[in-house]
């Protein structure tokens, strides 16, 4: 048995949101038709979408939202469900909202296409409909895929979803070190061409090791590599490559450890480089450092910008990314802790970009004591492991290290894998 879901009009949305819900999030086979006749006549669990049941199935009562094709302004209207606010009401229907249009504007960043044509301004969290709402730290979208999980499976007993598993996976990001190179001359124009280049972060890394808050990548990343192990987590790696030759950047040595793993480019849309020619050229420096890594990924920690940055990556052939989320800010900038592909609204059609979502970043916990840290972890761990989705977070390098400034930090990273480790081995085998 599957589900078969009848709309007078299947537009792209509606079947991108609820093969999202049913597909990824539930792990259901999915049916559409417009055929009224042959879904009344099918004897599978029905689910209807529209403006009135077309007889007993469960009907779920329409907005406009998933019939149009344009991004336009739009009165909100909100409806109060549980202890939040939902939006796109609906009456005559087994919900009081409309949970599929819902489910579609948050995962689409609807509200950030209608944001940028208006100023230049970033889109931070506290701009989005999800902290007025007061949901921005759960995964919404998946709560509301177990209400109609529960909802499927009281009217069709025999109906059964294949059951998901609680994955974590943290992202770790730092820059590739400098090798200084030897004799006067070559040292001479290296550092000449490291102080005349705005870009290069070698120089606020040479200021870190004067001030002793240097990190040894070398030393900290194998130490750091075999903690995971331990908990059978699978980390990605995003690096950022200084503006220097190839020469003189020092990779060799941790190679061993970055192609047993998954590695990404960090910040491929950070200042000017939203330009695809320069995302281009590091994805091309990362395939050359790193021949093995195939299935390239990537992550934004500053801002993110729709659909630019998306457009540029899928031009440079990056399949993966995991910029979606508030540097800043805890919480779920999509709504969800389940993978998922990008819709582009502008070409209104699902893209081959898988966007992984994080809710954790050592940015955002840095000006926290350690209990407000804990408590923070602990509150979005359990809402992920409640939906069994995928536990995403986000850490500098040196944020693990043991130096005495990042001890905070390095707590909270260790706290949050005794919290939400994977447990099954066979967890460790899977790659992004």
């Amino acid at each position: 048995m599957h589900l078969i879901v009848f709309s007078a009009v299947l537009t792209p949305r509606i079947k991108y949101i609820f093969n999202f819900i049913f597909k990824d999030i539930l792990k259901a086979e999915v049916e559409f038709t417009g055929n009224s006749q042959h879904f009344l006549d099918s004897a599978h669990a029905k689910i209807s979408y529209g403006q009135a049941p077309l007889a007993d199935e469960l009907f779920f009562s329409s907005s406009h939202l998933l019939f149009s094709n344009k991004v336009e302004e739009f009165k909100m209207k909100t409806v109060q469900f549980g202890p939040y606010q939902v939006p796109f009401p609906v009456e005559n229907s087994l919900l009081p909202f409309d949970v599929f249009a819902a489910s579609f504007f948050i995962l689409s960043r609807y509200e950030e296409y209608l944001y940028q044509k208006k100023t230049t301004d970033d889109f931070g969290a506290n701009k989005s409909y999800q902290f007025k709402w007061k949901m921005l730290e759960r995964p919404v979208i998946d709560e509301w895929s177990l209400m109609l999980k529960n909802i499927i499976q009281t009217r069709y007993p025999q109906f059964k979803f294949f059951e998901k598993q609680f994955i974590q996976q943290p992202t770790i990001n730092f820059t590739v070190p400098v090798k200084i190179p030897r004799g006067f001359i070559n040292k001479t124009r290296f550092f000449i061409n490291s102080i005349s280049n705005k870009e290069n972060t070698y120089l606020s890394a040479g200021f870190d090791r004067l001030t002793g808050l240097d990190v040894n990548i070398k030393q900290v990343l194998p130490e750091i590599d075999m903690h995971l192990a331990s908990k059978y987590i699978s980390p990605v790696y995003f690096i950022s490559f200084p503006n220097i030759p190839d020469d003189y950047i020092g990779i060799s040595d941790l190679s061993k450890i970055l192609n047993k793993g998954t590695v990404g480019l960090l910040r491929p849309c950070s200042n000017d480089q939203q330009k695809v020619s320069k995302v281009k050229a590091g994805v091309s420096r990362l395939k050359k450092m790193l021949p093995e890594q195939i299935n390239l990924s990537s992550q934004q920690l500053e801002v993110l910008k729709f659909p630019i940055c998306y457009l540029n990556l899928l031009n440079s052939a990056v399949i993966s990314d995991y910029s979606m989320g508030y540097a800043e800010t805890p919480g779920f900038r999509a709504g969800t802790c389940t993978p998922f592909s990008w819709y582009d609204l502008q070409l209104e059609k699902v893209t081959a970009l898988n966007v992984k979502s994080y809710c954790i970043t050592d940015t955002a916990l840095d000006q926290l004591n350690t209990d407000e840290i804990k408590e923070i972890i602990g509150n979005l761990a359990e809402s992920v492991k409640l939906v069994k989705g995928t536990l995403l977070s986000s850490w500098k390098l040196r944020s693990l290290s043991n130096h005495l400034k990042y001890q905070k930090l390095n707590k909270g990273f260790r706290y949050l894998l005794e919290f939400a480790g994977n447990q099954a081995p066979a967890l460790f085998q899977q790659k992004s």
